[in-house]
């Protein structure tokens, strides 16, 4: 059985946690918008939170929010829901009631408003940019986890309903059939599949379905959610490399090793094994994995290794062509893992 030191994973993940809320100069604009990268960010810590009890990790996220609401709200999309993962997070963890009205409004556009592709599959445009009829890996972290937790949290069955009911549709038209794994998109409009086997894509598949083994457990979509992720997962773990990590095209060996996808994959498996829903075989994969993150952990605490923002492209060389930049995204899914190693890690 492999073991990580449990001292040096918390030291490690208090570092990312540190940097992404105070980073040097360099970096700093990275938490100046509101955007679902940002909202990655507030994630991990509220993960790093419930690992460490630094009350200091949600005084944070509250200053975050707080610097744009109350006021204009942020325009609606897909991606700009995620940031509200945090204000459900302190909704939760400190009765944050203020926070109650822009969520709600949030989940309610979700469900009444927001562009529909085949289906009804969320189409993913942004408030920057439209992508008619194209449904992408990346709506499942960034609006449908939201809508499932804002549906746990008021009781408000719709909200989990139809994020169940997204994570199955995105995985019916996203799926390769050879592999389990997920492509980057899919136009509704020619009924084809887009982009490459990318790995944070895979990554965003992974690590928000582990979450939603557990919101949806004894709910009508709980099934469909364990069907898709053990497909997936069995995908993901037949293509780890030998070092612990995954390639940023995940059947092409020869594009670099990405530290993102492999963050959401250690996350995905350690939380799914936690919950039954793998066997004990697959912590040690995970904990490789999170050995390797700890590898690219630099002195200041920034995630090394992590790709830049990627839009769907036709070529695996295109998604190579990415190259590594710091990115609060990367800092958000490194303290998911690390916090999955804290909490789910360990024998027994």
């Amino acid at each position: 059985m492999l073991n990580l030191q449990d001292s040096t994973v918390k030291k490690q993940l208090a570092k990312l946690a540190r940097y992404t809320m105070r980073p040097q100069e360099q970096d700093s604009a990275h938490m100046k918008v509101w955007q679902w990268g940002q909202g990655v960010a507030l994630y991990g810590l509220g993960k790093a939170y419930d690992a460490l009890g630094d009350g200091l990790y949600l005084d944070y996220i509250e200053e975050w929010l707080d610097g744009f609401l109350p006021g204009q709200p942020p325009g609606k999309s897909i991606n700009t829901t995620a940031p509200l993962l945090g204000a459900v997070k302190l909704i939760k963890e400190r009765r944050a009631d203020k926070y109650i009205a822009v969520c709600s409004a949030f989940a309610d556009w979700c469900l009444h408003e927001a562009p529909r592709s085949v289906e009804r599959a969320f189409e993913h445009s942004c408030t920057e940019n439209r992508y008619p009829g194209e449904v992408w890996a990346d709506t499942l972290f960034m609006g449908c986890l939201f809508l499932a937790e804002w549906g746990l949290l008021t009781g408000e069955q719709r909200y989990l309903d139809e994020a169940a009911n997204q994570f199955a549709l995105h995985y019916k038209y996203l799926r390769d059939p050879a592999t389990g794994l997920i492509v980057h998109g899919y136009n509704g409009n020619t009924g084809s599949q887009m982009g490459v086997l990318w790995g944070r894509g895979n990554g965003w598949f992974a690590a928000a379905s582990a979450d939603m083994l557990e919101l949806t457990q004894g709910s009508a979509g709980a099934a469909s959610i364990l069907e898709g992720y053990l497909g997936h997962i069995a995908g993901v773990l037949a293509t780890q490399s030998e070092e612990g990590m995954w390639h940023t095209v995940m059947d092409h060996p020869a594009s670099y090793l990405e530290a993102s996808c492999t963050a959401a994959f250690a996350y995905a498996i350690l939380k799914g094994q936690s919950l039954g829903a793998l066997p004990a075989t697959s912590r040690d994969p995970a904990l490789q994995a999170v050995g390797a993150l700890l590898r690219r952990i630099d002195a200041d605490g920034r995630l090394t290794e992590g790709s830049g923002g990627t839009c769907v492209m036709p070529a695996a060389a295109d998604y190579n062509a990415i190259g590594y930049a710091y990115s609060p995204f990367t800092q958000g899914l490194g303290m998911m893992a690390l916090a999955g190693a804290c909490f789910y890690g360990k024998e027994g």
